[in-house]
């Protein structure tokens, strides 16, 4: 078996307690926001940049109300560019946490101001936070705290930190 090389790692997201709104329009999840040591995103363009010049991998390590942790790892990550509205190609789960992200792989990332999920009758971003919706469910990690938990189809957490790696 070839040894995997990782060459770099960046935070994508991270959710700690709440303190900094989640509740953004596109451009401010194009740029990104927060602190990458507390609440933040990386911001779409990056994540764009980054993955369509390598091999990605994504890592979500979640933490539910009892402080047990899950993970869920993806072998392959990859976000397009804003003209196709950072579409989310996802694959090669495994984990603890579920394959929950799988069945949004190909849905394009939906904001408050700019609705691209699947679900005809609402935009989803309006209450579940930016995200690659497709009908309001499965998966949403950037909710408001303040008024529920983060969502991983089935369960509650109340931590998140999503790391892409890059990998040779």
């Amino acid at each position: 078996m070839q040894k995997q090389v990782i060459l770099t790692e960046k935070v994508l997201q991270r959710r700690i307690d709440g303190t900094t709104s989640f509740d953004r329009n596109w451009i401010e999840y194009r740029e990104g926001f927060g602190d990458p040591q507390k609440e933040y995103w990386l911001g779409n363009k990056y994540l764009n940049l980054l993955t369509t010049n390598g091999k990605y991998e994504l890592r979500a390590d979640l933490t539910d109300t009892n402080n047990k942790m899950t993970y869920a790892l993806y072998k392959t990550f990859t976000v397009s560019d804003e003209n196709s509205q950072y579409k989310l190609s996802i694959g090669g789960y495994s984990g603890t946490a579920g394959d929950r992200m799988g069945f949004n792989n190909g849905s394009r990332f939906t904001t408050k101001d700019r609705d691209h999920d699947t679900y005809r009758e609402y935009n989803c971003a309006k209450t579940y936070g930016g995200w690659w919706h497709v009908d309001c469910g499965h998966a949403y990690l950037n909710y408001d705290m303040s008024k529920n938990k983060l969502y991983w189809y089935g369960f509650d957490y109340i931590q998140s930190s999503m790391m892409i790696r890059q990998i040779m």
